[in-house]
């Protein structure tokens, strides 16, 4: 039996690792994978990271890479180095998961909290017509000679596809990507017939770049899921999933600071915050008296008070929708509250 148990060594298992080992709760990461971060031994494939912001809460990234666009091996590095304090056991394959029971290709152990960090491992094809007859990211050659003089299509919009279009055009005679007016594909001879919203076009490839799909096939009741679209958003979520069983289960407050419960106060500090929250979570504000409470990054909306996206900021109490306002600027936001306290506005 362990306190906690994570499915996954990648930067969402690690991530949570992390938190749970500098709590000093008892916990074991179990990865199928003989090192940390497998994924990233593979993708992208051709290995050049989208973005330099790759690094998780503990240690920067930065130290590894300067570049714009780093290496995908210096990720690896840096994830392997990452787990090296951690409790990982690799090479343990999990295979099924059963209320507190997790049962893996060498035996079963007992969690009191298990945690789904096994990230978007399955590739996501879209419901197009004739989509098998493609080749897809993970299998099209990375060699560019392969597909010289050739009439190649590339479905997608997303990174995996520009960045397949962008090796493919050094030698193919045309280079097409699409996205969703792309009603379908089918044979043609050797080659390919795509038919889209503006007519048919023939190719003699065809390439599914359309990403990866969360692996569901361990979804179990009661299970908590540590995932994201980013590192970035890996970071702060699984940061965000750690808070959250901390005050549930240990007594640990959310962490929070006191502002000023005056509109000037309460403007110039989600002002500055509001392009700092991530996607899927939220800062709460929550009024008491003469003084405010701000917790940040919260994974779930308060019902009682402000609740600040990077969008817009909400007004709740008991339970019912107030107000909202979408200008995140110091002016506006201090009307805003003005309003919302029934004070007079400082400005």
């Amino acid at each position: 039996m362990v306190e906690y148990l994570v499915v996954g060594a990648g930067p969402a298992g690690l991530q949570m690792g992390h938190f749970l080992h500098l709590a000093g709760r008892d916990y074991v990461i179990l990865e199928a994978g003989a090192s940390a971060g497998t994924f990233f031994r593979e993708f992208p494939r051709h290995r050049v990271l989208a973005t330099d912001d790759n690094s998780l809460f503990g240690r920067p990234f930065g130290r590894y890479s300067k570049r714009a666009f780093p290496p995908a091996d210096e990720l690896v590095r840096y994830l392997e180095d990452f787990a090296r304090p951690l409790n990982v056991r690799y090479r343990t394959r999990v295979v099924s998961i059963h209320k507190h029971e997790v049962r893996h290709e060498h035996g079963i152990i007992e969690a009191q909290r298990i945690i789904l960090a096994t990230g978007r491992a399955v590739p996501h094809l879209p419901r197009i017509e004739g989509i098998e007859h493609a080749e897809t990211y993970a299998s099209a050659s990375t060699d560019p000679t392969v597909y010289a003089g050739q009439r190649v299509l590339v479905v997608g919009r997303g990174r995996s596809a520009f960045e397949t279009a962008d090796l493919v055009s050094a030698t193919a005679a045309v280079t097409h990507t699409v996205g969703r007016t792309l009603r379908r594909i089918a044979r043609h001879g050797n080659g390919f017939k795509a038919t889209l919203d503006t007519g048919e076009l023939y190719y003699d490839r065809v390439i599914a770049c359309t990403g990866f799909r969360r692996d569901t096939s361990l979804d179990a009741p009661n299970v908590h899921l540590a995932a994201g679209d980013s590192i970035r958003a890996i970071r702060h979520s699984t940061r965000a999933l750690h808070r959250m069983l901390e005050a549930e289960h240990h007594g640990v407050p959310w962490p929070h600071r006191r502002l000023r419960n005056r509109p000037d106060a309460l403007a110039a500090a989600i002002a500055a915050r509001a392009a700092e929250i991530p996607e899927g979570l939220a800062d709460v504000v929550v009024p008491q008296g003469q003084y405010a409470i701000l917790y940040d990054e919260m994974p779930a909306r308060a019902n009682n008070g402000f609740v600040v996206t990077s969008t817009q900021v909400e007004h709740y109490r008991y339970n019912e929708l107030i107000a909202v306002e979408n200008r995140l600027h110091r002016k506006p936001l201090e009307r805003f509250f003005s309003r919302q306290l029934a004070v007079p506005c400082i400005a």
